[in-house]
């Protein structure tokens, strides 16, 4: 490939975890927007959506004074919105125990939760929160 190829084409992994029944959840970042996938390992993704940074909310939480066995607490989030549904993909670390994966919600109603297999998780998503809009109370 020539160098203006590769410059059009970047691509960085934000998050990719799989869970215990072999989904993937993945958010990737190609050339300036954000896409949240989801579906069966290596096949074409069931759920692909595709947002600029400014049609995100992210949300991040973290204390040295939590009640867990290290004191530290944190939550990371990002939310990606299809219309009534919000796929919100997390990591959540309380003292030692760390849980991953994607919630889905239909308003404020939710419907389901997936959760990682731990050793799958791959997570950067603390790197690219600062680009994203917060949460709104």
């Amino acid at each position: 490939m020539s160098a203006p190829v590769l410059a059009d084409s970047h691509t960085v992994t934000v998050f990719q975890c799989v869970n215990k029944n072999d989904r993937q959840v993945k958010v990737t970042l190609i050339n300036g927007q954000y896409q949240y996938q989801f579906g069966k390992l290596n096949q074409q993704p069931d759920i692909e959506i595709t947002r600029s940074p400014k049609q995100l909310t992210q949300g991040f939480f973290q204390t040295r004074y939590a009640d867990t066995d290290t004191g530290y607490a944190a939550s990371q989030e990002i939310d990606f919105r299809n219309g009534a549904y919000t796929y919100t993909i997390f990591t959540n670390h309380s003292g030692s125990k760390i849980e991953s994966g994607v919630e889905v919600y239909n308003k404020d109603k939710r419907l389901t939760k997936v959760v990682c297999v731990p050793n799958t998780v791959v997570d950067n998503i603390y790197e690219h929160l600062s680009e994203i809009p917060e949460r709104p109370e």
